[in-house]
């Protein structure tokens, strides 16, 4: 297996077959075996249980600040969920663990990614504060789309917005992004209230894009959809436009936020804006890039 040649901060780093039903679809992989066939995991929709309760004070203990704007954000210190799930793992957490004892952060079909927070997922948060104001949020509905840490749209909860959760790997949504989103909810609430909230104010939805759209076919379509550092894997382009076509309204906005090259996986920022232009349906916006060693950028997609 190949790993990301991604750049991250070290404080935010964080054989047996998953138990996740799947759905065999026919795709090159950029892997070792380049005709292999694929068994992507089927999208399906993610219930929070009261078990996460059990670990919320261990979750407080161990929770990092991050400071974006004028907005607090607390989400789990990488480090000490990744050791706890290889300690802890059962068969709800075999993706990440299987990736940790791979050292690979993409393995084609089983994980995506979702245990770290990469550098572009702090670039859109910083252009959102500078660039949106809190009223830009209200009764905004919003979709995190391969949200990983989620904080992305737990930074529009805390603006207003009514957000729903997208990650590849089921694990990453019960042992990551639920749990961030529950150290984000005011301290006025107790446990139960912040239960309450975290089962009926957002969707958590795992599984290939293939077919999510048609899962949340009766689902509010979304005026926004923010996703970073998910255009790596030229091979998931169509499925993931597919995704902006089906569930964005027709006058929302995409924001994506990615690098310009992504090495040893072929994917990147200039490719992927051409191939949305040569689908004639959506418009592009270069909203900012960055100039640094590994050049990245944040693009507006808009239907046309």
């Amino acid at each position: 297996m190949f790993e990301f040649n991604f750049e991250v901060n070290e404080s935010d780093s964080s054989g047996t077959e998953s138990p996740f039903k799947k759905r065999k679809i026919a795709e090159n992989s950029n892997s070792d075996s380049p005709n292999k066939k694929i068994d992507w995991y089927q999208a399906e929709q993610i219930k929070p249980t009261k078990d996460l309760l059990q670990s919320l004070d261990i979750y407080e203990l161990n929770a990092k600040e991050l400071t974006i704007g004028n907005i607090e954000l607390r989400h789990l210190i990488a480090g000490f969920l990744l050791e706890d799930i290889k300690e802890h793992s059962d068969l709800d957490s075999q993706d990440i663990r299987i990736s940790e004892e791979s050292h690979s952060d993409l393995i084609a079909g089983v994980y995506e990614g979702g245990a770290k927070i990469w550098e572009c997922t702090d670039d859109l948060l910083i252009y959102l504060s500078k660039h949106f104001e809190k009223a830009d949020w209200k009764d905004k509905s919003v979709l995190d789309l391969g949200c990983g840490s989620g904080l992305l749209g737990i930074y529009a909860v805390k603006c207003g917005a009514k957000v729903d959760f997208q990650d590849y790997n089921k694990d990453v949504l019960e042992k990551i992004t639920m749990p961030n989103v529950l150290l984000n909810f005011e301290d006025t609430l107790n446990d139960d209230e912040k239960m309450d909230l975290l089962q009926t104010e957002s969707n958590f939805y795992a599984g290939d894009w293939s077919n999510f759209a048609e899962l949340t076919k009766n689902v509010e379509k979304y005026d926004i959809i923010l996703t970073s550092e998910t255009i790596y894997n030229i091979e998931n382009q169509e499925k993931l436009l597919e995704t902006f076509r089906k569930r964005l309204k027709e006058d929302g906005i995409v924001l994506v936020a990615g690098k310009s090259h992504y090495f040893g996986v072929g994917g990147g920022l200039e490719q992927f804006i051409d191939y949305v232009k040569s689908k004639n349906v959506f418009t592009t916006n270069y909203l900012w890039k960055s100039d640094e060693n590994l050049k990245r950028g944040i693009v507006e997609l808009k239907f046309q």
